[in-house]
């Protein structure tokens, strides 16, 4: 079977006028209606890649300048904060900011405290003599 120019053909193959006839009233999946390019899901992940490597050599370098451990007690730190601000928010929903603050502050002593004391006392039972102590306070 010969294929020529005939109507079928055309209309198959998007050659002639009838396969242009399809295409009018789209927009290329890559550009928006304005015209300007959309960006494509390779380009959003490679942004995504940078800032996640960003962010790592943004942490890495706090580890650097505090030391592992100064940086592990912070971050346990900020997460009792984050914890203690939830539920404080949580039971006074209409408190202004400076309230909370204040009253996530005097948790976190509370806490701190109850931890040198239980270590304290730890210390005291096992018969050894009072040492510097150091805070680990466990969220």
């Amino acid at each position: 079977m010969q294929v020529d120019k005939s109507s079928l053909a055309t209309s198959l193959f998007g050659a002639g006028p009838a396969g242009a006839l399809g295409q009018v009233g789209k927009i290329d999946s890559a550009k928006s209606a304005e015209g300007s390019k959309a960006p494509s899901a390779a380009d959003i992940a490679a942004r995504k890649a940078e800032v996640t490597r960003q962010n790592q050599r943004a942490i890495l370098d706090q580890i650097r300048d505090k030391g592992i451990y100064a940086w592990a007690q912070e971050q346990k730190l900020e997460k009792l904060k984050e914890k203690i601000r939830a539920q404080v928010m949580e039971a006074n929903p209409d408190a202004d900011p400076a309230t909370i603050e204040n009253e996530v502050a005097r948790q976190v002593q509370e806490a701190m405290k109850e931890a040198l004391k239980a270590e304290s006392d730890a210390a005291a039972k096992r018969g050894e003599a009072p040492r510097p102590m150091i805070i680990d306070i466990s969220v």
